[in-house]
Formats: structure tokens, C-alpha cells, sequence
């Protein structure tokens, strides 16, 4: 399901010119760009991280341009159902309407800018603002207006009710991932997926079968340490010793994923056993040379996807402020067969250890959190076998950044 209303490239994403220093933040949003030529350059500075302003700017230059991936289809499977959430902590809100289609829009009425949805429900067909009883269906149409041109006068001549509908958004799906763009304008999503779908081509994703349950936190750390922390393994001997026990470090590689995404993998994956038994697997792994192997993709912004043997990874993070960011980690495996309830022992082993390890990784990126607070930290610098994807990440927030007009 799209609702495309522009499509049109996004600018050509161009280095931009080096700054000498980060200080000169608060004269304009291009001065918050530094350069990243190549890993011998220092990473962003503590602004980036701690900045009230630097997360105003990008929300302007990051979660409004780029697609954005804000829920899964699971959250809202019926008709009627509809799910509010935020794009860094812009409000919107996704509705399934009574055909079954999906729809994004801004989680404000109309009247005066209440927040329409505040949980997650089911209606049979319409929204309704509890405040002043302003009614929309969920086409985002606004259909009553209760005694808004006086008693009993649900209108007044002028008023133009087809203006005051809910504002939409530009929205869509691949697999159960469910994106926005709220500027309306960046390249269709497919085309914006495509390095990802090329790189896992061989695998038959239809087979994912979404598992209820989840793994869901907020840490004391900015978003994009948390990106940063899942797109390297540099960490692992010494922060996971259980997870390196059978995904080590040395096993790891980097790979390219097209111009905005980065990827990473392990050659030596192990998947969990009981008693002998395991779960299914995703087909002819053995002829693609994949059978032990799993990939991880960070899709620009916020999105942390990892497909093994056995199941597959959505990890989005959302920006609540410069310092907090909500984390969520959806599970999916492969077939029914695997969703059976005498292997759901089977499909805990995989969430229990991401559970366990992002809990390690909390207690990292907060302490990395406290660190952007000092005057002395330059940036810090990069392996250049080790780091690179955290490396071609920071680079993209600067590179978006400078876009920003002055």
C-alpha cells in the first residue's frame, strides 16, 4: 500500500566543506556539519548527542525527509484499527480503514491541535476528538463538527470542512514494516529499499511469521548510539561474552548496502538448540552459501534489521530528547511450523539473548551518553577494518544536516 502524492528524488547527498570547529552551532543548521573525508577525521562531537537544537535539526533534515520506519503492520491487522506513535516525538497516527488499507496521518485535530489518538484501539468507523466532538472517518475527511457555527448549527457560511480533514501522510509497507515520509518528497520507498532487497534476494522473506512477543525499553542515550552500537562488533569480546560465544567478533564482515544504508554480518552463526530439536529454517541456505551465516542492515535512520538461518530482526529506535530513546526489537520466524506453541521454548532462546545483550549494550551507550558531556571529547576516531559502518552512518547525519537550508 502506497499513498504517494509527490515522488521525486531526493537531493544528491554531496560532502560537504570542512568546519574547523562544532561551536558555531547556533548560527546557523549548516554549521552543524563536520567533515568526514575519510576515518582519519574525528567522529561528530558531543553536540551532536546532547543538543536540544542539533535533535530540532533533525527532525527537519532526517525524520522529515527520509522514509522513516514508525510500526508494523501487525500493530493494526484489522479493519479499523488504529495505532498512534510519533516520529521523533512529531505525533502521528496509522489507520486501517474498512477496505483494509493502510493510511497515515498527523495525530492532531483540526479544531485545535488536541491529540487526537492517545492508544492504541479499534473503531468501527470514524475518529473522534474528545474535546470538542469533531468526527473524521478514516480517510482523514472530516464528516460532523457539533454546534461549531453555534447552537445546533454544526457550521457557518464560509467554512470550508473539506480543508479541515486530517492532514495525511505520505506512507508505506515492505514485509511488516510500516514507513513515513512526512515531507512527501523522498524516492518512493521501494526504490529507497532497493540495496537491501538486492543483498537478501536469495532469501524467501514471505515465510516471516511475526512473534508476539517483543522486547521493548527506553535508554538514557541518544538515538544514534544506539544505531552506532548495533552496526559494529568491534565491542563484542569484552561487552557480550555470551553472545561472542557463538557469533565471535573475528567472524565478522562488512558489506555495502547502496549509498545511505550500512551492513555488517557474522560467517559463523549457531542456531539454538533443545533437546536436539531446532527451528526451521529459510530455504536453500546451503546453496547460497548462507547456512551459518546472518546479516545486519541499518536502514537509514532508525532501523536495525538482521536475518539468520532461524529468524529474522526489526529494531527501531525513536528519539524521545537529545538524552532518551525508545527501542523496540520485533521477531519474526520462518514458516508456521515454527510458530507452534511446542516451539515457542524454541523461538525464547533468540529473544532472551537479544534481551540479555541489549541490556550490555544499554549500559555502554549511556556511559557513552555521559562521556559526550565533556569538553574533551573530539569526536573520537574509528577502525578502519572495525568501524566502518559507524563511520559511513555519522557521515549521513552530517551529510543530511548541511541539506538543511540556512
Amino acid at each position: 500500500m502506497t499513498q504517494e502524492k509527490v515522488v521525486a528524488p531526493a537531493p544528491e547527498l554531496t560532502l560537504v566543506e570542512p568546519y574547523s570547529s562544532y561551536q558555531e552551532v547556533n548560527t546557523g543548521s549548516e554549521s552543524a556539519v563536520i567533515h568526514l573525508d575519510d576515518y582519519r577525521q574525528p567522529g561528530l562531537p558531543g553536540e551532536a548527542y546532547t543538543s536540544a537544537q542539533h535533535l530540532e535539526q533533525e527532525r527537519q533534515a532526517i525524520f522529515s525527509r527520509y522514509w522513516v520506519c514508525v510500526g508494523l503492520a501487525s500493530d493494526l491487522p484489522h479493519p479499523g484499527d488504529v495505532y498512534p506513535t510519533d516520529v521523533a516525538g512529531m505525533p502521528i497516527v496509522l489507520v486501517r480503514d474498512r477496505a483494509g488499507q493502510l493510511g497515515a496521518f498527523h495525530n492532531i485535530c483540526s479544531h485545535r491541535g488536541l491529540q487526537l489518538v492517545e492508544q492504541p484501539c479499534h473503531v468501527q468507523a470514524h475518529l473522534r476528538c474528545p474535546y470538542h466532538s469533531w468526527t473524521y472517518k478514516l480517510d482523514g475527511s472530516l464528516k460532523n463538527t457539533p454546534h461549531f457555527g453555534g447552537y445546533y448549527k454544526d457550521s457557518y457560511e464560509g467554512f470550508d470542512r473539506d480543508k479541515r480533514g486530517l492532514q495525511p501522510i505520505r506512507c508505506d509497507q515492505w514485509l511488516d514494516l510500516i514507513f513515513v515520509n512526512l515531507s512527501g518528497d523522498a524516492p518512493p520507498l521501494a526504490e529507497y529499499l532497493q540495496p537491501v532487497r538486492d543483498r537478501w534476494s536469495m532469501y524467501d522473506l514471505s515465510l516471516l511469521r511475526h512473534e508476539p512477543r517483543e522486547v521493548s525499553l527506553q535508554c538514557n542515550a541518544n538515538w544514534k548510539l544506539a544505531v552506532e552500537n548495533f552496526s559494529e562488533s568491534y565491542h563484542l569480546s569484552w561487552v557480550h561474552p555470551a553472545l561472542n560465544s557463538c557469533s565471535r567478533m573475528e567472524d565478522h564482515f562488512a558489506f555495502e548496502v547502496g549509498d545511505v544504508h550500512v551492513g555488517q554480518g557474522s560467517l559463523l552463526y549457531k542456531s539454538g538448540e533443545i533437546e536436539g530439536r531446532s527451528l526451521p529454517c529459510l530455504p536453500d541456505l546451503a546453496a547460497h552459501q548462507k547456512a551459518t551465516v546472518a546479516e545486519y542492515i541499518t536502514v537509514f535512520p532508525n532501523l536495525m534489521l538482521g536475518v539468520h538461518p532461524d529468524y529474522f530482526l526489526a529494531f527501531t529506535v525513536n528519539p524521545l530528547s537529545p538524552t532518551q530513546t525508545q527501542e523496540r526489537l520485533a521477531f519474526y520466524f520462518m514458516g508456521d511450523e515454527a510458530m507452534t506453541p511446542e516451539n515457542q521454548a524454541l523461538r525464547n532462546l533468540p529473544i532472551d539473548l537479544w534481551r540479555d545483550t541489549n541490556d550490555e549494550d544499554i549500559a555502554m551507550i549511556e556511559r557513552l551518553q555521559a562521556g559526550r558531556n565533556s569538553p574533551r571529547f573530539d569526536g573520537g576516531c574509528f577502525s578502519p577494518e572495525l568501524e566502518q559502518p559507524v563511520y559511513r552512518f555519522q557521515q549521513m547525519v552530517a551529510r543530511a544536516i548541511g541539506e538543511l537550508p540556512p
